[in-house]
């Protein structure tokens, strides 16, 4: 038969390429999964549980996709106990349509504040006497205060006021002080009055001289398109020629406090306070809510804290609430209180009582924050912990019985059958890494006709499988070769063998037969890494048929390639374990393999350490068999 040429798969695209992507794929896919599991587990979103995952693979101490792995093939089991966090986001104050109709009266106002005519405003200041009384208010507020004289209709009425002057404090609500509002109308700047009713009460002071004081929930007022909302408290008095306004915006102080109570929210932190003199109780919402009560109901004393806690720490409690009696010391502690629904809740509590100058306590701070869900997060944790551990050893196991498997199968180095007319040298090595076992496998066989078969192969996979497809491809080719038919008819039906397996199996290989009398070598290649010729000191690939791993296509006539070689030959073929690398181009390691070849020992054992000690392969990605020929 004549030399067949080829190339060794698709151009730009090899078998291992494949693999490569496809491993890659897999472990993505398996860890998205096991993201996915844990989350329904512990009751936590999906990029909570990576985390949690990350975490679980450190303390297991091995790789990620290991970790994700284990945590799929156990992936049966529900929920273990972890509760949601209870929370929803914030709404903001006021709806959109609200603030619109706000921001529309107070532009209606404007419209017809600002149409009036106020030419005669300057004059109207101009006549204003000095007033030492609203002097004396401006100078002693605190607060922003404002002087101001009232604007007049046709018929007497108090149409508007007008700013005299204000003190150096004096901000509105954009922002804007003295010199922007003196000379100016009160409607023009803040129509908020008008809508607030402030603008009547004004007028009610300056005509009855009865003082006004007032706290409003909301202020909202309006300039140039933009609303601005803030509590408000202000205060007004009559002067001899007006009235005197003094007011404070307490939007720090709501800040502050929306702050603390979303700290409080998001934390799940409550405040409380006991006066024991009085025996009065406040406790913030998320205290009272940690401890499943009501905004209405009224707080237990200390003496009645261990009537909401649960029977069994009830003895914790109450040397907790002792403690602080009688030795007057800070104390913590975690408890549960049972809920409406009959469920417990955990409680990690900080109290300290406040002492008088006489050393006793006057009334005690405690500090509670909701752990539950942190409490079932940790209980689901140690539940998954444990199953992946028993999963690790089941998967240890398997990694004994593959290892133990492949030790029975391929003979030890030493003990290869030495075939007619060659030197044979073998090196296989197992993946170091537990879950990364695979299917290497070679053979090697002396025909009574003089011939010999040799090859070598991987069951694609790992573990158990792996291991177990391996001992069958093997196995049936040493069977096959009994009858002496071409290497091209051995593999079609080595292909048939591989794909009636079940489970359903996968692998490659180069199957040859060598007859010593005319050095002629007889080989197929299914799906495998080119085997390398050295001749006269050049390494070269040899070129190969494009023909399908074993396995993937049932029926394939696969093509016997003819070589003649010469005496001082020499055959390398290995497994994919030795030039695959996730961080390399697979063209670039088999041309650096080549390279190492040529410039190697020609003694099939030295080449063989030379490779293993020059290709720097990953020991704990795969296997890597190597197999080196010599032709005498």
């Amino acid at each position: 038969m004549a030399d067949a040429e080829g190339t060794w798969a698709q151009p730009g695209v090899h078998v291992a390429d494949l693999d490569d992507l496809r491993d890659a794929a897999h472990d993505r896919a398996v860890l998205s999964e096991a993201r996915v599991v844990l989350a329904r587990r512990l009751g936590v979103p999906p990029g909570e549980a990576l985390q949690h995952l990350i975490w679980l693979a450190r303390d297991l101490d091995m790789e990620l996709s290991e970790a994700a792995s284990l945590l799929v093939k156990d992936g049966g089991a529900g929920p273990v106990g972890a509760v949601a966090a209870g929370r929803q986001a914030p709404r903001t104050e006021g709806g959109a349509v609200e603030r619109q109709a706000v921001l529309s009266e107070a532009e209606d106002v404007l419209r017809r504040v600002t149409a009036e005519d106020t030419a005669g405003d300057a004059e109207i200041l101009a006549r204003v006497p000095d007033d030492p009384a609203a002097r004396a208010v401006l100078d002693g507020a605190l607060d922003s205060s404002a002087h101001m004289v009232p604007v007049r209709g046709p018929d007497g009425s108090v149409a508007d006021f007008l700013f005299v002057d204000l003190n150096g404090v004096s901000r509105d609500m954009f922002g804007r002080g003295r010199e922007e509002l003196a000379g100016r109308r009160l409607l023009q700047t803040d129509p908020g009055a008008v809508l607030s009713g402030l603008f009547d009460q004004y007028v009610e002071v300056l005509e009855s001289g009865t003082p006004l004081e007032r706290s409003l929930n909301q202020y909202t007022t309006a300039q140039r398109g933009l609303s601005r909302t803030s509590r408000m408290s202000v205060r007004c008095v009559a002067v001899p020629t007006g009235v005197c306004v003094t007011w404070r915006y307490h939007d720090r102080e709501d800040r502050v406090a929306r702050r603390l109570e979303r700290v409080e929210r998001l934390a799940l932190i409550g405040f409380g306070e006991w006066d024991l003199a009085t025996g009065e109780a406040a406790w913030t919402p998320q205290m009272l809510a940690n401890y499943g009560l009501s905004p209405d109901e009224v707080p237990p004393m200390p003496h009645d804290l261990p009537k909401v806690v649960a029977d069994d720490d009830l003895p914790l409690v109450e040397e907790a609430v002792q403690t602080m009696f009688s030795r007057r010391e800070p104390v913590e502690a975690e408890h549960r209180v049972i809920g409406q629904d009959g469920a417990p809740r955990h409680l990690w509590v900080f109290a300290e009582p406040v002492l008088a100058e006489s050393g006793l306590p006057v009334s005690i701070n405690i500090v509670s924050q909701d752990i539950t869900r942190r409490r079932g997060v940790e209980r689901a944790l140690a539940e998954t912990r444990r199953q992946m551990l028993k999963q690790q050893e089941r998967m240890a196991q398997e990694r004994r019985v593959a290892v133990t498997l492949r030790r029975a199968i391929l003979p030890d180095e030493d003990e290869v059958e030495q075939l007619p007319g060659l030197r044979t040298a073998i090196r296989a090595l197992a993946a170091e890494s537990t879950a990364r076992i695979g299917g290497d496998w070679f053979a090697t066989r002396s025909l009574p006709d003089g011939r010999s078969m040799f090859a070598i192969g991987d069951a694609a996979g790992h573990g158990l499988p792996a291991a177990a497809a391996m001992a069958r491809t093997r196995n049936g080719l040493l069977g096959l070769t009994c009858t002496r038919e071409p290497a091209g008819r051995l593999v079609g039906w080595l292909n048939e063998l591989v794909s009636s397996m079940d489970p359903p199996a996968t692998g490659t290989a180069v199957v040859a037969q060598f007859d010593a009398r005319g050095r002629v070598l007889e080989w197929t290649c299914a799906g495998h890494p080119p085997p390398i010729l050295i001749r006269d000191g050049r390494a070269v690939p040899m070129e190969v048929v494009r023909d399908p791993m074993l396995g993937a296509m049932p029926d394939w006539e696969y093509m016997t390639i003819t070589t003649r070689l010469s005496p001082g030959d020499m055959l390398f073929l290995y497994t994919d374990g030795l030039v695959e690398r996730r961080d390399a181009d697979l063209d670039e390691r088999i041309a650096r393999l080549t390279g190492i070849l040529r410039d190697c020992a020609t003694q099939p054992e030295l080449m063989l350490d030379d490779v293993l000690a020059r290709m720097e392969h990953d020991r704990a990605a795969d296997d890597t068999t190597l197999f080196a020929v010599h032709v005498e």
